[in-house]
């Protein structure tokens, strides 16, 4: 078969494939907030993940929670390593029980995962949001010949 679908009426108005209105910043141009450039930690996970300059202003709020997480999430690993590996219980006069580094981590963890997602950073990330832009554009470009049908249904 050479084809599918229906082949397209002579007066169709073509359209042509349009860059988005997002204006993309490049890293340099990316001004670094003074709380992560305060901080060591927070200005590695900024510079790490703003280095591929997708991100634009609008996007500076979630980076900046995901570099603090990312610095939540060093400070208990270090407070959980030690000279012999790493600690998952301390000592009270009650007995041994889990350290609170432990769950602050995993909530750390956890938070970077969720901005991560929503940011794009990982490549599953990436590969969603691309999934999602085929949809909106599929949808952007369904949408005029289902108004122009519900038109010539209704126009009586």
């Amino acid at each position: 078969m050479a084809g599918r679908g229906r082949k397209p009426k002579s007066d169709a108005i073509a359209r042509a494939h349009r860059e988005p209105a997002v204006t993309y910043i490049e890293p340099s141009d990316m001004v670094v907030p003074d709380v992560v450039a305060a901080n060591p930690l927070m200005l590695e996970c900024w510079e790490w993940t703003v280095g591929n300059g997708r991100f634009t202003e609008a996007d500076t709020p979630q980076l900046v929670m995901l570099a603090y997480w990312w610095a939540v999430a060093r400070q208990c690993m270090a407070n959980l390593g030690t000279q012999t590996g790493v600690v998952t219980k301390i000592d009270t006069i009650s007995g041994p029980r889990q350290d609170p580094d432990i769950r602050t981590l995993q909530l750390a963890t956890n938070q970077m995962r969720q901005l991560s997602s929503e940011l794009g950073v990982s490549p599953l990330a990436r590969q969603r949001m691309g999934l999602m832009q085929v949809a909106t554009m599929t949808l952007a470009a369904d949408l005029p010949q289902r108004v122009f049908r519900m038109l010539d249904e209704h126009g009586d």
